[in-house]
C-alpha cells in the first residue's frame, strides 16, 4: 500500500498500532533537522527508519565538535544527506562527518547551501575548506548533488544589496572551486551520479582519472573564463559507462554552439550507450546526434538559460542564446536513429513554415512510442501574428491515439499570457478558469483537436514563467485549477524592472 499518498498513511497510522507498525518505515524514512537543533537527535523510535536526513540551517564555528554531530551516529541506516538552507556555505567539518561514514552514499547541497556568497564572501566557512591542491583520502559516495539555479550571481546577495562587482564574483567563485576541487576528486573511483557546476569544478583534475562507475553526469553553470570550450568531449572520453547525460551549460558570446562530441568521436565514447541526453543550444553538427541510437529514450534538445527571458525584455549580458531553427532541428532529428524515444523536448524558432510542418510531422511519424512531448516554438523574427494553434493540434493528433498522455507547448503567445496579478487570485480561491476566454479557447482547441490527456501551456507574468494545465474529460476541456506549475529554476526570472533597468545600464559584466 505504499502508493498511498503521505497524508492518508498518517491517518492510517493513527488509527490502530498494527497500522502504525505497517507505515512507520515509509512515513519516517525522511528526516529533517535544524542546526540549531543538534546535538539533539529525533525520536529514539523512528532511528532505525531514517534513510534520508536534511539538515536545515546555518552553522557557526562553534559546530566544529564531535558531539555536534552525534546524530549521525544515532541513525545506524542512513544513506543520504542533503544540506539545505546554509546560506554562508557548508563547512568543511560538516561535510567530512558525512565523508567518514561509510553507510553515507549520497551528499546533496541545495542551491541555497552554496560555497558561493559574493556580498559578502563568508570568511570563516573558506578558511575550513582544505587548502588549494589538497590530496584527500577517497570517499565512498556514490551520489553527489550540488545544485546551482540561472542569475545565481544576481541571487546569491543580500535583498536590496548592490550587485556584485567583478572582483566579488572571482573571489566567490575562487570558494566554490576549491570546495568542489576537495570533494570531487575523492568520489572518482564510487560515484554513479554527478550534478555539478562547470564553471568551478576541478575539469583539469576530472579528465586525467576514470570514472569507471559513474552513470548519470549533469553539468550545468557556464564556461570558465580560461575554459576550452572542448572540454566536454575530453570529460565524456573518460566516462566508460555513462548512459545518462545532461549538458546545460550556458553558451559564451566567443562560441554559441560548444561541441559535446564535436566533429567525430572521442576516443573512448565508443561503447557509450545513452538512454537519457539533455543538450542545451546544440550544434545540429555535432557527432553525438548520429552516435546515439536505440537505447535512447529521452531527448531534450533544450536552451539554458531560456530563450525566454530575452524574448521578454531580460537581455542577457555574458551568454547569447542560439536555439535551433526549425530547418536546423529537422536536420539534427533525421540523422539520428531514435525510434524508441518515450520523452522528447525541442525548442526551435520558426524561419520557414514548410519547415515548421515538416519538424511537427516528423516528429508524430518517428516517435510512435513517446508518452511526454515538450513544444518551446517560437515565432520567426518580426512575426507578430498569432501561432497556428489550429493548425498544430491537427498534426499532432495522431500521436493522442498511441501513446501520447503529456503535452507541454510554449507557442510564444505572447500578449494572450496576459498579467497574472488576479489570475493568482482566481486561481487560488478556484472561482473561475481564466480572466482571458481567449486563452481558454485557445487551449480548448488544442486538447480537444490534439487528443492528449493532459495540456500544459506556458504563461508568463512579471516576474515568473509557468505552466498551465488542462485536462480532457468526457470530450471537455476542463482546466486543472489545482495544478500550477511554477518551475522556478528553468523559469524565474533574475531581476525586477528597477534592478534590471539600474543592471542594464551599467557596466557589469
Amino acid at each position: 500500500m505504499g502508493f498511498l499518498q503521505e497524508e492518508t498513511r498518517l491517518n492510517l497510522a493513527s488509527a490502530s498500532k498494527r497500522l502504525r507498525r505497517v507505515y512507520m518505515p515509509s512515513l519516517f524514512q525522511y528526516c529533517i533537522i535544524q542546526t540549531q537543533q543538534l546535538p539533539r537527535t529525533p525520536p529514539k523510535a523512528i532511528h532505525a527508519y531514517v534513510r534520508h536526513l536534511r539538515i536545515w540551517g546555518r552553522y557557526s564555528p562553534e559546530n566544529d565538535t564531535p558531539e555536534f554531530f552525534s546524530v549521525l551516529d544515532q541513525l545506524p541506516f542512513i544513506t543520504s544527506i542533503t544540506f539545505d538552507f546554509a546560506t554562508d556555505g557548508v563547512p568543511w567539518f560538516a561535510v567530512q562527518q558525512c565523508l567518514q561514514r561509510p553507510n553515507i552514499s549520497s551528499l546533496s547541497f541545495t542551491y541555497m547551501s552554496p560555497w558561493l556568497n559574493p556580498v559578502p564572501v563568508s570568511s570563516w566557512v573558506e578558511d575550513t575548506l582544505p587548502p588549494p591542491g589538497a590530496v584527500l583520502s577517497p570517499s565512498s559516495l556514490t551520489t553527489l548533488s550540488y545544485a546551482t539555479v540561472c542569475w545565481r550571481e544576481l541571487k546569491e546577495r543580500p535583498y536590496g544589496a548592490r550587485l556584485p562587482d567583478t572582483e566579488d564574483l572571482i573571489r566567490a567563485y575562487a570558494v566554490e572551486a576549491r570546495g568542489l576541487g576537495a570533494l570531487v576528486p575523492t568520489i572518482m573511483d564510487t560515484v554513479q551520479t554527478l550534478r555539478i557546476p562547470l564553471d568551478t569544478s576541478p575539469v583539469d583534475a576530472m579528465c586525467e582519472g576514470i570514472w569507471p562507475s559513474l552513470t548519470n553526469l549533469s553539468l550545468r553553470g557556464a564556461y570558465g573564463h580560461s575554459m576550452p570550450v572542448d572540454v566536454i568531449p575530453t570529460l565524456l572520453s573518460r566516462m566508460p559507462r555513462l548512459s545518462s547525460l545532461s549538458i546545460e551549460v550556458a553558451q559564451p558570446p566567443s562560441h554559441s554552439r560548444a561541441p559535446i562530441f564535436g566533429s567525430g568521436i572521442p576516443v573512448g565514447c565508443e561503447h557509450l550507450q545513452l538512454r537519457s541526453l539533455t543538450v542545451a543550444y546544440p550544434d545540429p553538427e555535432d557527432a553525438i546526434f548520429s552516435f546515439v541510437g536505440v537505447d535512447l529514450l529521452h531527448l531534450s534538445l533544450r536552451d539554458w538559460p531560456r530563450f525566454y527571458y530575452p524574448l521578454r525584455g531580460f537581455v542577457l549580458l555574458r551568454f547569447v542564446a542560439p536555439i535551433l531553427s526549425a530547418s536546423e532541428c529537422l536536420r539534427l532529428l533525421t540523422r539520428m536513429n531514435t525510434p524508441n524515444l518515450q520523452s522528447l523536448e525541442v525548442v526551435y524558432r520558426v524561419d520557414d513554415s514548410d519547415a515548421d510542418d515538416l519538424l511537427l510531422h516528423h516528429i508524430v511519424t518517428t516517435y510512435t512510442q513517446l508518452s511526454r512531448l515538450e513544444i518551446h516554438r517560437y515565432r520567426a523574427e518580426g512575426d507578430d501574428t498569432m501561432p497556428p494553434y489550429h493548425h498544430i493540434s491537427q498534426i499532432l493528433a495522431p500521436m493522442a491515439s498511441r501513446s501520447l498522455r503529456l503535452l507541454l507547448l510554449n507557442l510564444d503567445l505572447g500578449h494572450m499570457a496576459g498579467p497574472l496579478a488576479t489570475r493568482r487570485q482566481v486561481l487560488r480561491q478556484n472561482r473561475a478558469l481564466l480572466d482571458h476566454p481567449n486563452m481558454f479557447e485557445c487551449a480548448s482547441v488544442i486538447i480537444t483537436t490534439a487528443g492528449v490527456e493532459r495540456l500544459e501551456l506556458m504563461m508568463h507574468d512579471g516576474s515568473l514563467s509557468f505552466w498551465d494545465g488542462y485536462d480532457l474529460r468526457d470530450g471537455e476541456c476542463v482546466m486543472d485549477c489545482s495544478s500550477h506549475t511554477y518551475q522556478l529554476q528553468d523559469c524565474e526570472r533574475p531581476l525586477g524592472g528597477q534592478e534590471w533597468r539600474y543592471l542594464h545600464n551599467s557596466n557589469w559584466n
